[in-house]
């Protein structure tokens, strides 16, 4: 199965902290609705990256020093709007699915460790089987 690849808004973000970082820092910011595109309501994540980073910054906050540093060096007093890469995360959370019902844990189980319900986790799971 080949992996979806990421949008450019946060390809530009991945190639500073990576895509695993990228990811985990777009699913901890708010989404904000967008307007009409294609005649439907789109959502975004806006963040904020200072100039000068202090501790209790969000960035510091949700990805560590190190992490934050590299952004504020990077992209210094810039307002990001990476798209949500939803469907990204869709992909790797139903792979994660598959395999830890493949390797005998319980739906029930699955479906609490990801906020789904039971039926969504059968049914990611049938796809893969």
């Amino acid at each position: 199965m080949s992996q979806p690849r990421l949008p450019k808004s946060a390809q530009e973000i991945a190639d500073v902290i990576g895509v695993e970082r990228t990811l985990y820092l777009i699913g901890q910011l708010p989404k904000v609705k967008c307007g009409p595109h294609e005649g439907k309501l789109s959502w975004r994540v806006v963040l904020y990256i200072p100039k000068r980073l202090p501790l209790d910054h969000q960035l510091v906050r949700i990805l560590g020093w190190a992490d934050a540093y590299k952004l504020s060096r990077h992209f210094p007093g810039e307002i990001l709007s990476p798209a949500t890469c939803d469907s990204v995360y869709r992909h790797y959370r139903d792979q994660n699915i598959r395999r830890l019902l493949g390797e005998g844990l319980g739906i029930a189980l699955v479906a609490d460790w990801f906020g789904m319900s039971e039926r969504q986790v059968r049914n990611i799971g049938r796809v893969g089987a």
